[in-house]
């Protein structure tokens, strides 16, 4: 099994340790001395006092469900960085009405190979937004929505971005896996204000279109336009599930869903749509192979909230 699958691994261990409220299983993926920086929880050094921080201390909840997009994984010998963004749908059912509470965030995290396998040494945790029941965690620290990221940022992506921690990623990886990647790059830098990072997923005659009209042409009018869209609100969080990703030589298209539970306009999440999975935007970003490299050229933003039914229970909601 490749690196980069054995840590996919421990990361929906992780994942699926909080959604089923057993914070104790921590303890088998991460190190002993593991290090916690979570803008909602504080900081915490070591097992016992990460376990303590990530334990549910709001009423008991029968909903909970985790999705894993934007993942990313990058390694280098016994060391290894990965980021992702969860999406957190948790609440209680009463039998006639569902009260909901929402989030979602980003990780990074840093892994060590050890005897018993990959395991998570430090974890970097920024909320992005909530909605619903906040009274359900009435102890953690929320949005602070008058100030950049909401809150102290725990992470700087020029520092910590799988990008800048692993420069050089010791694996090989398909071109759909690199495609991928070049997606959530583009994510993951417009998010965290790290333009050099978000500008290098595309060419210098990017087009973006809203619709079927031209937004933006050329990379330095579109890293304007994002700028400016970064002022307006103290968190982004572009989370796209990819459904589709044809290559046809050094030419691929990508098809994506915008993940944004907390911008449905008239939709609602209730118990009867409890099962469905909703998106905010469509995306079919065209992508060029440049010196070895894959770069989008044009991506199409096709705004409009729709759903889909879900019809299995996982973590990890891409497609490919």
């Amino acid at each position: 099994m490749r690196k980069r699958d054995e840590i996919r691994e421990v990361f929906e261990t992780f994942v699926a340790a909080l959604e089923e409220f057993a914070p104790e299983r921590l303890r088998g993926c991460t190190t002993e001395d593991v290090a916690g920086h979570f803008s909602h929880v504080g900081e915490t050094r070591g097992q016992e006092e990460l376990v303590r921080a990530l334990t549910w201390k709001g009423m008991p909840m029968n909903v909970s469900r985790r999705q894993i997009v934007n993942f990313v994984v990058r390694t280098d010998g016994d060391k290894a960085c990965q980021s992702a963004y969860e999406m957190v749908l948790m609440g209680y059912d009463n039998g006639s009405f569902l009260f909901p509470f929402e989030y979602g965030g980003k990780y990074v995290n840093t892994y060590v190979r050890t005897e018993e396998g990959w395991k998570i040494s430090e974890i970097r945790y920024d909320l992005d937004w909530e909605k619903g029941n906040t009274y359900f965690a009435k102890d953690w620290r929320f949005l602070d929505y008058k100030i950049f990221a909401g809150h102290k940022p725990m992470i700087s992506s020029e520092y910590d971005s799988p990008w800048a921690a692993v420069p050089e990623n010791d694996e090989e990886l398909t071109d759909e896996e690199q495609i991928s990647e070049v997606m959530f790059r583009y994510s993951f830098g417009l998010d965290n204000c790290d333009w050099a990072l978000h500008r290098a997923s595309y060419t210098d005659e990017i087009i973006f279109y809203a619709g079927d009209k031209v937004m933006e042409a050329g990379a330095r009018n579109l890293v304007n336009n994002f700028k400016t869209t970064s002022h307006k609100e103290a968190a982004l969080e572009h989370a796209i599930r990819i459904v589709d990703i044809q290559v046809d030589g050094d030419e691929a298209v990508l098809k994506g869903y915008r993940i944004e539970p907390h911008r449905l306009g008239s939709k609602n999440l209730n118990r009867d749509t409890l099962n469905q999975n909703f998106y905010s935007a469509r995306y079919t970003n065209k992508l060029r192979k440049i010196g070895g490299t894959w770069k989008m050229y044009e991506i199409r933003y096709q705004a409009g909230v729709f759903f889909e039914y879900a019809l299995e229970k996982k973590h990890y909601v891409d497609d490919l």
